[in-house]
């Protein structure tokens, strides 16, 4: 017998362990923006990629595990709606393809930053 309130709490930890990284690294991104407007130096801009590019990994190791977890929720009955299951599974999709391109262009503008 699956017990569907260990299992509610898991995907409530779930959605929120997705929602806390991704924010950090748009607000990480938004920062490293406003300090090329704002002419920060190239020390502090090579040490906002870094940071940026770890917590995007970090958002695409749990966004994974999220859609992991969706997938293996969509074989269960009874616990979720089918929609609400699909909805999730999009999102950590969605999730994951951000947290790559967030990847990407951390690591690429740190080597351009730190020049060829």
């Amino acid at each position: 017998m699956i017990d569907t309130k260990r299992i509610r709490l898991f995907y409530r930890m779930t959605k929120n362990l997705v929602a806390l990284p991704g924010i950090f690294s748009l607000f990480i991104f938004l920062f490293f923006i406003t300090g090329n407007f704002q002419g920060f130096s190239d020390s502090t801009q090579s040490i906002i990629l870094m940071t940026l590019g770890i917590s995007s990994v970090f958002f695409a190791i749990v966004s994974f595990l999220g859609l992991i977890e969706g997938i293996f929720f969509l074989f269960i009955k009874d616990l979720f709606r089918t929609r609400k299951k699909i909805l999730f599974i999009i999102a950590m999709i969605l999730c994951f393809i951000s947290a790559v391109i967030l990847l990407s262009m951390s690591l690429v503008l740190g080597v351009l930053t730190e020049g060829l």
